[in-house]
């Protein structure tokens, strides 16, 4: 919680090692912000947070935006904000339609945004300004298509280069649920990422490896062959994969494609097409 980090805090953290710290900032317009998140004032608490992680040199600081409607026409500044105000890195994070992201999946961008937003994010990684990332899968092949394989991302924090790059990517690269990580809960339980709510484990009764090694649910989604639509014949599905918790939140189905896509524009304009026929049958 960016808004708790005083002068204090921020040295307390340095003191026992951490080297990174991210928070998030969804606007550069105070107002923006706090409607967003629901809080007077946290717009400026969460400036004064990040300002106070910079202050210390002593670890990275990143700054997060959940990019949606809301926004999108931002992003440039938040880019340019995050450099002036000292930060190492842009993080732009992908709307996930679950929990209450669903009572506002109209906030999602279209994909012809989320295409623009990956590219925008790749110029300022050319320009090497600010580290831009993602937790948007597609962001790996765009990162191929315009830098002949020497710069993909391997997972949503780092990015590796030279030809060695494309293996590992192959590995870990795009959507790491079940690859790269998985999510456990307070109570114990597993879930394959903290934003699709499926149980395949409890601590309580099995141990972590047996879950992460043994869990038919993290077998399947280790599988990108059988994926659904254009995402199980993509040339990039091996570095991408689609996101699964989207494609999970919007059809219930985690071997679907994933809807956010550019090369899936055609299942996001008839899920919004079905979307707004049911307003017309409510209204009738």
């Amino acid at each position: 919680n960016g808004t708790l980090i005083t002068p204090q805090v921020a040295k307390r953290m340095a003191d026992v090692g951490v080297n990174y710290v991210e928070i998030s900032l969804d606007s550069t317009k105070p107002e923006v912000h706090d409607r967003f998140r629901g809080v007077p004032g946290f717009w400026k608490r969460a400036v004064k947070g990040i300002e106070n992680a910079v202050a210390q040199g002593k670890y990275e600081v990143g700054v997060a935006s959940t990019i949606t409607q809301m926004n999108f026409d931002e992003l440039e500044d938040l880019i340019q904000f995050s450099k002036n105000i000292g930060a190492n890195k842009f993080y732009a994070f992908n709307f996930i339609h679950t929990g209450r992201g669903k009572n506002i999946a109209d906030m999602d961008l279209t994909p012809e945004q989320r295409e623009k937003m990956l590219n925008i994010l790749y110029d300022h990684y050319e320009k090497e300004d600010i580290v831009c990332m993602t937790t948007s899968p597609q962001y790996a092949r765009v990162c191929m298509m315009r830098g002949s394989l020497e710069k993909v991302p391997t997972s949503h924090y780092t990015y590796s280069k030279g030809k060695k790059a494309k293996t590992l990517a192959e590995f870990i690269g795009g959507c790491g649920v079940g690859r790269a990580y998985c999510s456990i809960q307070p109570d114990g339980v597993i879930t394959p990422c903290v934003f699709m709510p499926i149980p395949v484990g409890d601590l309580k009764e099995k141990s972590f490896r047996e879950i992460w090694e043994e869990s038919p649910v993290l077998k399947e989604l280790r599988t990108r062959e059988d994926l659904e639509e254009h995402c199980g014949v993509c040339e990039y599905r091996s570095v991408c994969g689609g996101c699964r918790a989207r494609a999970y939140g919007y059809f219930g189905n985690y071997k679907a494609p994933d809807p956010g896509c550019i090369n899936n524009k055609d299942v996001f304009f008839k899920l919004k097409g079905l979307k707004e026929e049911r307003i017309k049958l409510k209204s009738i």
